[in-house]
């Protein structure tokens, strides 16, 4: 989200129990006389491993939703997807100094008292550094494109190797011990936004330089957040303990476990026996639910700014010819799947901004609904009248119980609509995410896509843009790219939403993903676990985003 999700599980925001959110940062719901457990710990599921917990290099809601916990940036988002200071002092504006009267130049001030969870403290050389080594080529972040617009990042990112002048050139600079400059090439209206983001948390130097690749691991995982990872058992869970050097109002949850169940059923089997306090309801097993009213009545559902799809790699045949995927778009009934599969949760889509974010539109691609006569038709006009001369088709995707239900109904529908078999390949979760950074699809694979932050600056240029560190389909249109670079520095909103309005059209005319439905987010959540806040941004965890706000009441 903000995230790639390589799992179902996971503007509008609600809360579990409501409290205002402070302009200097996240503040903890007030507990007075609320009854509070002695055993602070909230369990949830994860439904996989983690491919890494680098800030710099993590991509996918799982790996983040670990990530925010351990680690706090300079800005951050409030419950209202508003940006609000973290470790920076203030948000920067122009009337404050912060923000250069020509847009270029961002000054942000640190707080004072600010610590590492060993003690040490949090200095802007420590920003510094994270932004200059998630722009080099050999991170290989995903995030990476994200900060173009820092003078000196394309040519850096986009080097052969890392250089001393290349780094020098860069628009990153700690003035003190205090201060961070960033300097842009060119104007970008959602910079700040940017800058909240994971991908530039402050990461130690003498800590990854020591380590090397297992500085992820604990007791070398040294965050400046509210929780610390105690433990990490590959394939199995994390556990995170409260941070004693934390520098802001100290969690009340003192632990966090988060399995790594792939088999959802068998983490709702758990959570049935109380051995868990949030866990996702498997796409089909809605009615279950419904059907029962204690579960029904812990129930946690809201609006998520998600879209699910399927991607193609469309540089591979069939996937190469556009008809090809206009036609499975229109060989799918969205409908019957919200409606009979996952009772009415969530929303089904022919476009791909949701709802509640700027720039959706409800009729978008309406043209790309069930149409089996029309998707027949378009299949011949490619080639295909006779289905033998099709290349086989393999649909790849992380292997949880949800994920399943999905690719066995699309499965289904490509086989009653067309007569078209394909193979389906279920992979672990690691695997899948390596698959899919590698841009190594066999020719398609279940996508997910949330917000990183509210707007469409975020939904498109990173994905559909050419060569684009989250282009995974290896799409490619001049034409997008085009008006994607002018959107992204066009300082009048009602032009740039236009601007973002055709970009999106020629994605959806150009499917390179076929959109199938923006998710609902459908949990259960125990009556005696308090103080959480869900958002439209959420990572895979709901209420991530402010976990150390949550308690546990008797």
């Amino acid at each position: 989200m903000r995230r790639l999700l390589g799992s179902m599980l996971l503007l509008v925001a609600l809360s579990f129990l409501s409290g205002a959110c402070a302009a200097a940062g996240p503040t903890p719901t007030p507990t007075s006389g609320v009854a509070l457990a002695t055993n602070q710990e909230l369990r949830s599921n994860l439904a996989g491993e983690p491919d890494n917990i680098d800030p710099n290099r993590a991509s996918f809601s799982h790996e983040i939703t670990v990530v925010k916990q351990v680690f706090e940036g300079l800005l951050s988002f409030d419950d209202q997807l508003a940006v609000v200071p973290v470790v920076a002092n203030e948000v920067p504006t122009v009337a404050n100094g912060g923000i250069s009267s020509d847009g270029l130049t961002y000054t942000f001030k640190l707080r004072s008292g600010v610590k590492w969870s060993d003690g040490k403290p949090v200095t802007a050389k420590d920003f510094e550094y994270s932004v200059k080594r998630m722009l080099k080529p050999e991170t290989a972040s995903d995030y990476a494109s994200f900060y173009y617009d820092i003078k000196g990042a394309l040519e850096l990112n986009s080097a052969q190797a890392t250089t001393d002048a290349l780094l020098s050139a860069l628009g990153v600079q700690a003035v003190d011990e205090s201060t961070l400059r960033v300097t842009l090439a060119s104007p970008r209206p959602a910079f700040l936004q940017i800058m909240a983001l994971w991908s530039v948390y402050p990461v130690r130097q003498d800590i990854i330089e020591k380590f090397a690749d297992k500085w992820t691991e604990p007791p070398n995982y040294v965050g400046n957040g509210p929780y610390v990872l105690k433990e990490w058992v590959h394939q199995d869970h994390i556990t995170l303990e409260a941070n004693p050097n934390y520098w802001g109002t100290k969690p009340k949850l003192q632990k966090i476990v988060l399995k790594m169940m792939a088999d959802e059923n068998a983490a709702l089997a758990a959570y049935k026996n109380n051995e868990m306090e949030l866990v996702a309801v498997p796409a089909g097993g809605e009615k279950a639910i419904f059907d029962d009213p204690v579960l029904n009545n812990q129930s946690l559902r809201y609006p998520d700014l998600v879209t699910f799809a399927l991607q193609f790699n469309v540089k591979k045949p069939p996937f190469d010819n556009k008809a090809v995927r206009q036609a499975l778009s229109k060989a799918i009934d969205r409908e019957a799947f919200i409606n009979q599969v996952r009772r009415g949760v969530g929303r089904p889509t022919t476009s791909w901004i949701p709802p509640g974010m700027p720039g959706f539109d409800a009729n978008l691609g309406s043209g790309n609904r069930l149409n089996v006569a029309a998707a027949k038709d378009g299949l011949a006009k490619a080639g295909y009248s006779d289905l033998t001369k099709l290349p086989p088709i393999t649909f790849q995707f992380t292997d949880t119980t949800g994920n399943r239900t999905i690719a066995q109904f699309v499965q289904a529908q490509f086989k009653q609509n067309l007569g078209i078999d394909i193979k389906l390949e279920p992979m672990e979760s690691k695997a899948f995410q390596q698959l899919i950074k590698d841009n190594n699809i066999n020719n398609m694979a279940f996508l997910g896509w949330g917000a990183d932050y509210p707007d469409p600056d975020n939904w498109l240029p990173e994905l559909f843009g050419t060569g684009a560190g989250n282009n995974h389909t290896n799409y490619s249109n001049p034409e997008f790219d085009k008006l994607a670079e002018q959107a992204k520095k066009e300082l009048d909103n009602t032009k740039r939403l236009q601007l973002w309005d055709q970009a999106q059209k020629l994605v959806v005319d150009d499917a390179p993903v076929v959109f199938l439905f923006n998710r609902e987010r459908f949990w259960l959540k125990k009556p005696n676990t308090a103080g959480l806040k869900t958002t439209g941004m959420d990572g895979f965890v709901p209420g991530d985003w402010f976990l150390e706000q949550g308690y546990i009441t008797k």
